[in-house]
C-alpha cells in the first residue's frame, strides 16, 4: 500500500527560509534567522525550572493559566477585560492558525501581506480558502496603505492580515494609515488579524496597533518569542472578543489540547516588573546592532540603505546588482553567509534581502563584509 498525501499539501514544501538554513554549511554566519542570538533571562529560565520542581508539569486548562491569561490581558485593556478574552497558545503561529481556523471557511479570501510572512498565505490554503496578496511598496517605505487594501475587497473577503513591526521590512505601519483602513473595513463588516509578535522592537515607543484604532474589530495575535528572546519556550496568545476567543479554544483544543505547563509558569514571570526593565534592556542592545548594521550597510558603494522602524531586519535592496534570490545563494556559497532573498515573503519582497541584526557584533561586521564582497564581485 503506498500513502498518500492529501490534495491540499500539494505545493506546500518548507518555506525557502528553512530550506536555505538547510543548505548552509557548519559554521556559516547567520544573518538569516528570526531569532535573537540572546539567551531568555534568567529570572524567566528559573521560573520554568521552578514550574517543573512543584509538579506543575501536567495540563494547564485549554486556554491557559487563569493568571498567566490575566496578565496578558492586562497589555491590552482597551481590548480585553480580563483573562476570557485571551488563549495561550504554542506560539504566535499557532495563534493565527486557530484564528484562521476559527473565522475562516473554504472558498473564502484572505488578505495578507506582500511582502510578508509566508505562513499567513499556507494557512489560508490548507484551510481551503484563497490568500490574496495586497502590496506593501518599497516607495512608501514598505508601510500599509489602505487603498492597495481595500482595491482588493470583494464580496468573498472573510479576513485582512496586517503585521506591524513587520517581518520582513521591519516597517511600523502609520496610526492615520490604520485608522482609514479600521474604518473601511468596520463598514464593509470585515475583521482583521493584526500579528503584533515584533510589538516589542519598537524604537521610537509604541507600535500603532489596529485593536487601539478599532477595538472589537479583531483580533491580536502576539507572543514573547521575540523581545525575550522565548522562540524554543513556544509561548503565544490570540486577545479579542471572549465569543469569539472562547471557539479559538475549541480549536487550540483540538489542535494541541493545552501551550505547555512549564512555559507557561515561565511566561508568567515574564509579565513580572523585572521582566519589564529586561526588555527595555534587550531593545537597547538591538537598537545598537541596528546602528552598527546601517552604518556597515552605508559602506557598501551603490547599495540604498533604509533603517528599519522595528523589528530586526534590514529589507536591502539589491536589485541593481541582479536576482536577490541568485546573490543570496552565492553570499552563502561563496562567503558563508546567510541572509533571505525577498521572494521568501512573495513576490513583492524580489530584489530585496533580508538581513537580521539578531545576531553578535562580531557576526554583524564579518557578515556585512561577506556580503560587500559578493555585491563587489557583481558589478
Amino acid at each position: 500500500m503506498t500513502l498518500r498525501a492529501a490534495r491540499r499539501m500539494d505545493g506546500v514544501e518548507r518555506t525557502l527560509i528553512r530550506r536555505i538554513f538547510d543548505a548552509a554549511p557548519q559554521g556559516a554566519i547567520n544573518l538569516g534567522l528570526g531569532q535573537p542570538d540572546l539567551p531568555t533571562p534568567a529570572p524567566i529560565a528559573l521560573a520554568g525550572i521552578e514550574g517543573i520542581a512543584a509538579g506543575r508539569t501536567g495540563y494547564t486548562s485549554t486556554a491557559g493559566d487563569p493568571a498567566l491569561r490575566a496578565a496578558i490581558a492586562g497589555r491590552y485593556p482597551w481590548i480585553a477585560r480580563g483573562p476570557e478574552n485571551v488563549v495561550v497558545t504554542i506560539g504566535s503561529q499557532e495563534a493565527v492558525f486557530a484564528s484562521m481556523l476559527t473565522l475562516v471557511d473554504p472558498g473564502d479570501e484572505v488578505l495578507v501581506p506582500d511582502p510578508g510572512y509566508p505562513a499567513y498565505a499556507v494557512v489560508a490554503r490548507l484551510l481551503g480558502a484563497r490568500a490574496v496578496g495586497y502590496p506593501l511598496r518599497p516607495e512608501r517605505g514598505f508601510r500599509i496603505e489602505a487603498d492597495d487594501v481595500l482595491e482588493r475587497v470583494t464580496a468573498g473577503t472573510r479576513l485582512v492580515v496586517t503585521c506591524s513591526p513587520s517581518n520582513p521590512t521591519g516597517a511600523i505601519d502609520a496610526g492615520t494609515d490604520l485608522e482609514r483602513l479600521a474604518d473601511a473595513l468596520r463598514e464593509r463588516g470585515i475583521p482583521w488579524l493584526s500579528d503584533e509578535i515584533y510589538a516589542g522592537y519598537a524604537y521610537d515607543g509604541p507600535a500603532p496597533s489596529l485593536s487601539r484604532v478599532a477595538p472589537g474589530g479583531g483580533l491580536v495575535v502576539s507572543g514573547l518569542s521575540k523581545d525575550l528572546s522565548m522562540t524554543g519556550w513556544r509561548i503565544g496568545w490570540v486577545v479579542g472578543d471572549a465569543s469569539i476567543v472562547g471557539r479559538i479554544t475549541a480549536a487550540h483544543q483540538y489542535l494541541v489540547t493545552c501551550a505547555s505547563s512549564v512555559s507557561q509558569a515561565a511566561a508568567l514571570r515574564a509579565f513580572s516588573p523585572g521582566a519589564e526593565a529586561l526588555r527595555a534592556e534587550y531593545l537597547e542592545i538591538f537598537r545598537s546592532r541596528r546602528a552598527l548594521m546601517a552604518a556597515a550597510l552605508r559602506a557598501i558603494p551603490g547599495l540604498p540603505v533604509t533603517v528599519p522602524d522595528g523589528a530586526f531586519y534590514f529589507f536591502v535592496d539589491v536589485r541593481r546588482f541582479g536576482s536577490s534570490l541568485e546573490i543570496a545563494e552565492r553570499t552563502l556559497a561563496r562567503r558563508g553567509v546567510i541572509t533571505i532573498p525577498g521572494e521568501a515573503f512573495g513576490a513583492g519582497g524580489a530584489g530585496f534581502l533580508r538581513i537580521s541584526y539578531a545576531a553578535s557584533e562580531g557576526d554583524i561586521r564579518a557578515g556585512i563584509a561577506g556580503l560587500a564582497a559578493e555585491l563587489a564581485a557583481a558589478r
